[in-house]
């Protein structure tokens, strides 16, 4: 009877410590996809800054100051 008692602790034990390490797993998986969400949100937050800016810049500008600030991404044929 004492051995019997001793595995039944033994297999609890077994089964408490495989729970936990599933357990940090699956919260790792979890905090992991959740920084990786707030990373892209943060690029398109920067993007949609960026973009702004960019508008805000050029609707600024007459035509001719269009046109220099463009020309350097213009081919020159």
């Amino acid at each position: 009877m004492f051995i019997i008692g001793r595995l039944k602790l033994l297999a609890i034990g077994i089964g408490v410590f495989i729970l936990g390490i599933l357990g940090i797993y699956y919260s790792g998986r979890r905090d992991g996809a959740a920084g990786v969400k707030a990373d892209l949100t943060q690029d398109r937050l920067d993007a949609i800054k960026t973009a702004k800016r960019i508008d805000d810049e050029t609707t600024a500008l007459d035509d001719d100051g269009v046109i220099r600030a463009g020309s350097e991404w213009v081919r020159k044929d």
